[in-house]
């Protein structure tokens, strides 16, 4: 009997021959890019307001070729929001001359796109290109309409060397940052409203002290403010942290430094963000944060600068700062043996920033010396590089210590 032959049964399978997205692609086809943006990343507390839009949509509405942008960067249908940035971050693309590439349409009045642009915050994500190069896209919403979003492309290793610029910049002028507070540490508003105001009626014993404002307002000054300030600026990069609006935090910067030689650094109003929370359903949070003056305290890889490990704040006021940076503050208050108000800057302030700057670079230079010593031998000095906050905290134990053994 014949075998039966074999019987072969053929499958058609369909494959989508169509090529990833990418950026050298024509632009029809990159206007059509519409990708999917997780934000299961987002710290729980803030999520739980998000309810069931925790995926956003980013639909692009517009391409700006800035030449740079690499062909072969692959546009995909979904991303993982990597990290949510305080302003110090877009100040420093700014700087860099970075603009945006991208300008998306977001769904209308989606709670965290609100919550970024209440808060002056970026967001970002990592692209790749198909070689495997990462790039990052910080979004930032526009300050017209909480509906679009400009989208600003850079190379991850650019951007992480432009941070540590900004460290190396300071160490290399043998300065430290510096942020001041205004109200209430170095001026305080003239008027007989129930408050921190001085009076009316005190203004006449303020002597020399009381300025007055371009819009008019009069301000009394900390006794030997321009004096301290002259002093400072040799040893800190003086940055400003205010929560008056921005035209006053000029004005009285106008009036405590009218050359601009001793205040160089970031003029800095937090009162959208103040406003912003005050008016939120999570009213508790800080508006100050020392990221919205620093991109490199966005770092958290303990090289030098990373995290708070620079900054000193002067200020009459911790609530107004994250509790992670309390540690950075000289805490301030007006003189108690004084009827008139001031805050003593001489001797107790100025003595601890010298002695925090002077152990600082004592502390910096030996520890460059042996990484140095080093790497020539083909070494990694494990040692971790020198902290201001630490610098200041050991400062204070010490006093304490003192004081102990004096009893």
């Amino acid at each position: 009997k014949r075998e039966a032959e074999p019987t072969t049964t053929t499958t058609t399978t369909t494959t989508n021959t169509s090529t990833p997205l990418t950026f050298g692609d024509p632009i029809e086809r990159i206007k059509e890019w519409r990708p999917k943006l997780s934000l299961y990343s987002t710290p729980p507390h803030k999520r739980a307001r998000l309810e069931h839009a925790q995926e956003i949509e980013l639909v692009t509405q517009e391409i700006k070729y800035q030449g740079f942008e690499p062909r072969n960067l692959m546009l995909e249908s979904s991303y993982e929001l990597q990290r949510v940035h305080a302003r110090g971050v877009f100040v420093m693309l700014v700087k860099k001359n970075v603009n945006p590439t991208f300008v998306f349409r977001l769904p209308p009045d989606h709670v965290w796109a609100r919550d970024l642009s209440g808060l002056r915050k970026t967001a970002s994500f990592e692209m790749k290109t198909q070689e495997g190069d990462v790039w990052e896209l910080h979004m930032k919403p526009s300050r017209d309409t909480e509906c679009y979003m400009f989208g600003y492309l850079i190379r991850q290793i650019d951007m992480v060397r432009n941070v540590k610029d900004c460290v190396h910049d300071l160490v290399r002028h043998r300065k430290l940052p510096l942020v001041l507070d205004l109200d209430d540490t170095l001026v305080r508003l003239v008027g007989n409203e129930n408050g921190r105001f001085v009076p009316e009626s005190d203004i006449p014993k303020c002597k020399d002290r009381v300025a007055v404002l371009k819009d008019g307002k009069r301000v009394v000054l900390t006794e030997r403010v321009r004096e301290f300030l002259e002093w400072a600026q040799q040893f800190f990069d003086i940055s400003v942290c205010s929560l008056g609006d921005q035209n006053y935090v000029d004005n009285v910067i106008d009036v405590l430094d009218p050359t601009h030689t001793w205040i160089k650094g970031i003029l800095y109003s937090a009162r959208a963000e103040h406003d912003y929370i005050r008016n939120s359903s999570d009213p508790g949070r800080p508006p100050k944060d020392l990221q919205a003056l620093y991109s490199f305290c966005a770092l958290r890889d303990q090289t030098l600068g990373s995290g708070f490990a620079l900054p000193i704040i002067l200020d009459d006021e911790t609530r107004m700062w994250p509790i992670e940076q309390h540690d950075n503050i000289v805490e301030v208050k007006s003189q108690l043996n004084n009827p008139i108000w001031t805050v003593s800057l001489f001797p107790v302030v100025q003595d601890t920033l010298l002695h925090v700057h002077s152990e600082f670079f004592r502390q910096y230079d030996t520890w460059f010396a042996r990484s140095q010593e080093a790497e020539h031998h083909g070494m990694v000095y494990s040692r971790p590089p020198p902290s201001a906050v630490s610098i200041y905290k050991t400062h204070l134990r010490h006093i304490l210590r003192d004081l102990i053994a004096k009893k």
